[in-house]
């Protein structure tokens, strides 16, 4: 039987067309392992240490060349630490804040950050050289065996020199004084300062590899010293409440409050003053308060302290603020039920205990009355607070209560009541500017007029309909820098 000559071409076309849709997937397939290459070397890895877990995460950047690790609400703390147009992303939780992930799945390391770095670059070169094969399978021309083998090897080896070539030089750029970048909300937080030792060190200090080494260690020591929540919600989910008291004519504490309500950038959506911001309450230190704390863009309500008295007063509501006075005021949805300390109009600055029992009585019945009760109660003592407290106990309601006073600052919560104590935003006013305080005894807490700490509150609740207390993050600063950044998150 002779073969026609058209069947043939037919064949062989067909053939041919099978081919080149062979080729074509098969291109289409490298292509997939190329870009899915190029994330999973970019992706994030986990793993267990010592105290919690850490993961960590190349990211390209230009001019790049930052060791940076997140610090929740803190901010970001970053190193300029190599030339290479690459971030290396250092995200450490401690055992509490593990919860949500599934640490059994995890490898542990015993070495801790240093260890699992070691382990994270390793784990890159599968990827490393799956990129460089699939590239250099999609460079070869016409395909056959010999060119395939010669693809591959060719671009295997590629891929190794290059991240070899990348590797090398981060290590040849090391900077064994890194820039310190600290974005966030306070300037400074002390939990850096083991790292800023660490980095500080004297001695020949050639070996970059250990530099590296060290720049991990010091991570490592800010994460564990550092109580924080990194999964914070974003700032515009939230409406976002400073408070401060007992002031105490403080200038340095009045800047502080000023830029806190400023925020960066982003301005608090309202300002909560819990009393005692004068000393004696004159007219002369609410003018000096007014310059120092300027115009803030958000409303501000003040209820006076023991320390404040009514020429104080006329100046305060004079500036707009809105003093509160077994009254109301609404910031963004969250309503605020506030009252002055009952010797806020005159000049005596003992507590008077049967009017601050008589204030609690008539804000409990305000409360009450309100439909919806007020999210936040405002007072100077808490001692203005208890019936409320009470109530909201007793109904089941949702109460934050912000005081100030006793200067001790403080977050707890039971039955649906959160105490948010303001502590002293003046560490205990002008009177201790320049003195030197006494060396505490070993074990023995200080007495509260001693502290030099200045604390401040922002208090985050929801903008979903019902409102609801998300966090209350504590700001304390302390001589020498030194500062503490606490997040405490609250549930629905």
């Amino acid at each position: 039987m002779v073969e026609d000559p058209s069947d043939t071409a037919a064949a062989t076309g067909r053939r041919r067309r099978g081919t080149g849709l062979s080729i074509v997937l098969i291109r289409l397939a490298l292509v997939f392992v190329l870009v899915g290459g190029v994330l999973e070397l970019q992706a994030a890895a986990s793993y267990r240490v010592s105290a919690g877990s850490v993961s960590f995460q190349l990211r390209p950047a230009w001019p790049g060349g930052r060791l940076v690790m997140p610090l929740g609400p803190a901010g970001e703390l970053s190193l300029r630490t190599h030339g290479t147009p690459v971030d290396v992303v250092m995200d450490y939780r401690l055992p509490a804040e593990t919860a949500d992930l599934p640490v059994d799945d995890l490898p542990r390391l015993e070495g801790g950050a240093r260890a699992a770095f070691s382990r994270y670059l390793v784990g890159r070169a599968p990827w490393l050289l799956a990129i460089g094969i699939a590239a250099g399978l999609l460079i070869v021309g016409r395909w056959n065996r010999r060119r395939l083998l010669w693809g591959a090897a060719a671009g295997a080896a590629g891929a190794l020199l290059l991240g070899g070539a990348f590797v090398l030089a981060s290590y040849a750029t090391l900077d064994r004084s890194p820039s310190v970048r600290y974005d966030g909300l306070a300037s400074r937080v002390p939990a850096m300062l083991p790292l800023l030792r660490t980095l500080s060190t004297g001695g020949d200090q050639a070996d970059r590899l250990s530099r590296l080494q060290d720049f991990l260690d010091g991570l490592e020591t800010v994460a564990t010293q550092l109580t924080t929540e990194p999964r914070y919600p974003a700032r515009a989910s939230v409406v976002r409440l400073l408070l401060a008291s007992d002031i105490h004519d403080n200038i340095f504490g009045t800047r502080i409050a000023a830029r806190l309500a400023a925020g960066g950038g982003q301005p608090v959506d309202g300002v909560l003053l819990a009393g005692d911001i004068t000393d004696a309450g004159t007219a002369q230190e609410a003018q000096l308060f007014l310059r120092a704390f300027g115009s803030p863009p958000a409303p501000v309500l003040f209820v006076g302290g023991n320390h404040e008295d009514a020429p104080a007063l006329r100046v305060f509501r004079r500036a707009g603020f809105d003093v509160l006075d077994d009254t109301t005021a609404t910031v963004d949805g969250v309503t605020v039920l506030g009252a002055t300390d009952p010797v806020a109009n005159d000049p005596r600055k003992s507590s008077d205990v049967a009017g601050l029992t008589a204030t609690g009585v008539r804000l409990a019945a305000l409360w009450r009355m309100m439909q919806p009760p007020a999210q936040v109660l405002l007072v100077h003592d808490v001692r203005q607070a208890a019936d409320t407290i009470a109530v909201a106990k007793e109904a089941g309601e949702d109460l934050v209560v912000a005081y100030g006073n006793d200067h001790v600052a403080g977050v707890s919560t039971e039955d649906g009541v959160v105490m948010v104590d303001a502590g002293t935003a003046g560490a205990s006013g002008y009177e201790a500017i320049g003195a030197a305080s006494p060396l505490p005894l070993p074990g023995v807490e200080p007495p509260a007029g001693a502290r030099t700490i200045y604390t401040f509150q922002l208090i985050d609740f929801s903008r979903t309909d019902p409102q609801y207390l998300v966090a209350v993050t504590t700001l304390n600063y302390a001589a020498g820098g030194r500062t503490v950044v606490t997040y405490t998150p609250f549930g629905q």
